[in-house]
């Protein structure tokens, strides 16, 4: 396993933008490509989880630093590595479901465990037949092909007097912008939770608190250590409760449209549906108490002096 988070210790606030952006993405894309065989060979599940958060990282970026490469040329990349995150998740989601599955059975009185066995079984095959098509797309002519361009478009030297408008300026300036921006936000988006709020307007605003966090993660170097790792910290508190909350509700559904797939395929049991609603029953509790935590996570996020040090880190000369 290997993991980078982008910029590296050295790099100036001056540098052009593009060029910056190319040197993030290939510290990336080294990342990515240094998992390839782990992920494939399945030496260890973190070799998937890696060159899958690269890939996520990788697309965050495009979609992020805007006005740095042409449109048309991020907008392919970001559907070429969408591909690539969506055929590797199936794979990784069953890693977790299995890796998880004693847990799944503790939780349950000791006269129901015995009938979850079957759920056991079931994802197993399931993972089998995942595993042999994530070897097959990482074996692909997509993947190969995706590979040998985005290796060109990195090595691409950077013209004197780029077409796109934030191609040529200071790294420094365009992170600030990028950041500030995303941190209004975020910010915005978590004034705007209730306690009436639906679970999907929680896990947008998880999604924005990623790539506001994955973007200071690039660009870390620009900017003081403890500052940064500050803020990090900070988006990382809010996020563990938000992705706790998350997950459990991907949980929910996922068991929910597992036990339907089983009783219809004839791989579950009375007994077993059973097992697995009492299951989601516990789950649906669990899912309740996060919700809560959330909100002290969310109050404590926006106290004043968290905002103002953002404001102060990103919003200079605004």
């Amino acid at each position: 396993m290997n993991d980078s988070n982008g910029v590296q210790p050295g790099r100036e606030r001056d540098e052009r933008a593009a060029a910056a952006a190319k040197r993030i993405l290939g510290d990336l894309f080294d990342t990515l490509i240094a998992n390839v065989d782990g992920a494939r060979d399945n030496r260890d599940p973190e070799c998937l989880h890696d060159l899958r958060v690269a890939t996520r990282r990788t697309r965050s970026a495009l979609g992020q630093i805007k006005g740095v490469f042409s449109e048309e040329i991020a907008a392919d990349f970001k559907y070429r590595f969408a591909w690539l995150q969506q055929v590797t998740g199936p794979t990784r989601d069953l890693d977790v479901y299995l890796h998880a599955f004693d847990d799944y059975a503790a939780s349950l009185p000791p006269a129901l465990r015995p009938h979850l066995e079957p759920l056991r079984r079931y994802l197993a095959s399931r993972y089998d037949s995942e595993r042999a098509a994530l070897v097959a797309a990482l074996a692909s002519d997509g993947f190969r092909g995706l590979v040998e361009d985005w290796s060109t478009f990195l090595a691409e030297p950077v013209p004197d007097d780029p077409d796109e408008p934030n191609a040529g300026r200071e790294i420094g300036a365009v992170a600030d912008e990028r950041l500030w921006r995303l941190t209004k936000r975020v910010r915005r988006e978590a004034r705007g939770i209730r306690a009436s709020s639906p679970p999907e307007q929680l896990h947008e605003l998880r999604k924005s608190c990623k790539k506001l966090r994955y973007l200071i993660e690039f660009f870390t170097p620009l900017y003081p250590q403890a500052d940064a790792r500050r803020l990090i910290k900070s988006l990382k508190r809010l996020l563990d409760h938000l992705g706790a909350y998350q997950d459990l509700s991907v949980q929910v559904h996922f068991l929910t449209d597992t036990a339907r797939r089983m009783r219809d395929a004839g791989w579950a049991s009375t007994e077993t549906l059973l097992a697995m609603g009492a299951l989601i029953g516990h789950l649906l509790s669990r899912q309740q108490e996060t919700r809560e935590s959330c909100e002290s996570a969310l109050e404590f996020y926006l106290e004043e002096d968290h905002q103002a040090f953002f404001r102060a880190l990103f919003a200079t000369g605004r």
